[in-house]
């Protein structure tokens, strides 16, 4: 009940205001009812490259979903005939995210920083890079199936001043 309450209230959110006023983001309710998640950075993403569907990267800044050290959670939310829905989960990650040219089952990669170490021990940040595999994106940038990066070559779609929501 609870939950219908809520998505009354957003659909009224979303429909209260003048006819000339631009339409509300409606990704706050949607972000809220599917994740729980009222903190966030947020970015609308292109991540199929047949454009026939749409993609939201959503980065928790709640301590639930962050770790010490260990960087927070990367939720990637896809739109496929107007309904969103949960396509992949990323533990560990730090921004910026970057999404790669190269394509695998017809999915953007997506470069990720997480915290590590050096090859000779020291911690830093290392990237990754996470494939698509058909389904979803892997869930741990530190471990294959992911694989390691040199150095940064994405086009950055989250980045530590994206805006908090």
């Amino acid at each position: 009940m609870r939950m219908f309450l809520f998505y009354v209230l957003c659909a009224q959110f979303m429909l209260h205001g003048q006819a000339d006023a631009a339409p509300p983001n409606p990704m706050p309710c949607i972000i809220k009812a599917k994740l729980g998640l009222s903190l966030y950075q947020g970015a609308g993403a292109a991540l199929d490259a047949t454009g026939k569907t749409q993609q939201y990267l959503v980065y928790a800044r709640t301590s639930e979903w962050c770790g010490a050290s260990g960087g927070c959670t990367l939720f990637i939310l896809t739109n496929n005939r107007g309904t969103w829905h949960l396509l992949s989960r990323i533990t560990l990650v730090h921004l910026p995210v970057r999404i790669l040219p190269n394509l695998t089952h017809g999915w953007h990669d997506l470069e990720i920083s997480y915290s590590g170490q050096l090859p000779d021990g020291r911690p830093a940040l290392v990237l990754s890079r996470m494939r698509f595999d058909g389904k979803r994106y892997p869930l741990n940038p530190s471990v294959p199936p992911a694989e390691p990066l040199a150095h940064p070559t994405g086009q950055s779609v989250l980045s530590p001043d994206s805006p908090l929501h």
